[in-house]
């Protein structure tokens, strides 16, 4: 099952990993899971496989504990809690998908010493594991397509597997069919690194748009709302959403997405107020930068940055 730690592979394999993995927090950050009310009360309808058992293990409440907190110092310890945890009840879905998670924050915002393509190996690896046995455990609980689609896709681009990046556009696929507005989000951070003008990055930008709409039409939904997992979800998606839409060159619609979050109830509290007011300020200078054909003058994205998961869950 999921040996995903102290694998030993080739360091060529572990030196493509970390940049390519970089942003698949940002996959995890605007849309963490909740815990688990009747299926009659979820606004989305997806039936989730969590237990009493899991939701009040230690391992739980420690790994929210540290995301919300946004203690990293704190993120080895957790991992270490939630593997002996899936290892007392290795049929546990919210286990596994915690641990998955746990992994993609390691990946996306590295400690000073973990930033190492073979530090990093481990746990892409653990991320690609648990998350698919989360799937396996609970095949109804489609938020885990948002995740486990980008890291199939990912792999399949680092090993230059057309097989595997089918696979997790696949899963991705069947994600959106039966939880639009939780796993369209994903859909914008496989892509979103493409050339502006490119059909992919097209698909990116579809996927913003395709989000919003469906947010819309489920304004209950936890996926589309600030909760306690995810203080500032809106807040963080805006941002997201915004740079996208301004390296479109979309201005108008980018300055909206910025402007909406500041209207949000949450938003005085929120740490990274200075991060928006530096894109409003910036812009047209964003835009411009984006227009050029050289893309390392690209300024900063939210999908690649290393507080992409505190912009979302720090409280």
């Amino acid at each position: 099952m999921c040996e995903s730690r102290g694998v030993r592979t080739a360091p060529s394999l572990a030196l493509l990993v970390a940049p390519l993995f970089a942003s698949l927090c940002a996959v995890a950050a605007c849309a963490e899971p909740t815990p688990d009310p009747p299926d009659e009360q979820r606004p989305d309808g997806v039936a989730l496989c969590y237990s009493p058992a899991a939701e009040a293990h230690p391992a739980t409440a420690a790994f929210w504990a540290a995301l919300g907190g946004g203690d990293r110092a704190a993120r080895a310890d957790v991992v270490d809690q939630l593997e002996a945890a899936v290892v007392e009840q290795p049929d546990q879905e919210e286990l596994h998908l915690l641990l998955g998670l746990a992994d993609l924050w390691t990946l996306a915002e590295p400690l000073p010493g973990e930033e190492a393509p073979a530090a990093q190996l481990p746990a892409a690896l653990g991320a690609r594991d648990h998350l698919r046995r989360a799937y396996e455990l609970c095949p109804t609980d489609h938020r885990i397509a948002a995740w486990l689609g980008p890291v199939l896709v990912r792999f399949g681009r680092t090993l230059n597997n057309p097989d595997m990046v089918a696979e997790g556009l696949a899963v991705l696929d069947q994600g959106v069919a039966a939880y639009p507005s939780f796993v369209l989000f994903s859909r914008l951070l496989v892509f979103a690194d493409e050339p502006r003008d490119s059909p992919d990055f097209q698909r990116a930008l579809d996927a913003v748009v395709a989000n919003r709409d469906a947010c819309a039409a489920t304004p209950g939904d936890p996926a589309c709302t600030d909760h306690p997992r995810a203080a500032h979800n809106r807040e963080g998606a805006a941002v997201f959403m915004g740079d996208a839409l301004a390296k479109a060159g979309r201005r108008a619609d980018a300055a909206e997405a910025y402007q909406a979050a500041m209207a949000e109830p949450g938003y005085a509290g929120w740490a990274f107020q200075a991060v928006l007011a530096s894109r409003l300020s910036t812009l047209d200078a964003r835009i411009a930068a984006f227009a050029t054909a050289d893309p390392t003058d690209d300024p900063p994205v939210a999908w690649a940055v290393t507080d992409q998961c505190a912009m979302c869950h720090t409280r």
